[in-house]
């Protein structure tokens, strides 16, 4: 795969140029309303914070093995993306930047896990296993879920992304983009999350926290 953590940034510029910027006035003033209702919801401060203690939970892995989050940090630290769904242009952006230094997380000794809650079909999902975070249960213990209302909700349907059918779960429920590095006690040693859809954690960022806490074990 051509793509690296290093132009995670340049990608996203682009395809906010592309994209974005190139939608209808009014279809880019929702988004705008929709970024500004979250930063006043106070989603940011509510979500799971650095220092705070990460809660368990199961998920099927690439073997389709029952894990958890913390028998994976029997044996090293995990990095926990949120993707809102493979239908995003810029969750499927990020998920490749990441794919590409996976195996340098795992050299290092550190696991990630890559989230979603919409079921990812298997021709799409990449080389990369997705979790199905059914009904973003795991997505509301960090919580990180908010709700669409209506402007956005026929936003949505104007896209033709039904996200009560593309989540099968009967409602228009995301979570906020989201990395997290849990450290081996279990506690949030470096958290990223932005109620603007196009802000993501850079790759490169994230393996230099990494190392930076294997080295303090």
């Amino acid at each position: 795969m051509e793509t690296s953590g290093t132009d995670l940034s340049a990608r996203l510029a682009k395809l906010r140029a592309t994209h974005c910027d190139q939608l209808p006035t009014p279809q880019m003033a929702v988004l705008t309303r929709l970024t500004a209702r979250l930063r006043r919801s106070g989603i940011l401060n509510r979500c799971l914070q650095p220092g705070e203690t990460a809660p368990d939970f199961s998920f099927i892995d690439a073997e389709n093995n029952q894990a958890s989050l913390y028998e994976l940090l029997e044996s090293g630290p995990v990095v926990i993306n949120f993707y809102r769904g493979l239908w995003c242009p810029y969750c499927k952006t990020e998920l490749e930047a990441f794919e590409a230094i996976r195996d340098e997380l795992e050299s290092i000794g550190c696991h990630y896990l890559a989230l979603t809650p919409q079921h990812p079909p298997e021709e799409t999902s990449g080389p990369l296993h997705l979790i199905f975070d059914r009904n973003n249960q795991i997505a509301r213990t960090f919580d990180l879920v908010y709700s669409l209302v209506s402007e956005e909700i026929a936003l949505f349907d104007e896209w033709g992304v039904h996200i009560d059918e593309v989540n099968e779960s009967g409602n228009w429920d995301l979570p906020l983009p989201a990395t997290y590095v849990i450290a081996t006690d279990r506690t949030v040693a470096f958290q990223f999350v932005d109620v603007d859809f196009r802000t993501r954690c850079c790759p490169n960022l994230l393996v230099d926290e990494v190392k930076a806490l294997l080295r303090q074990a």
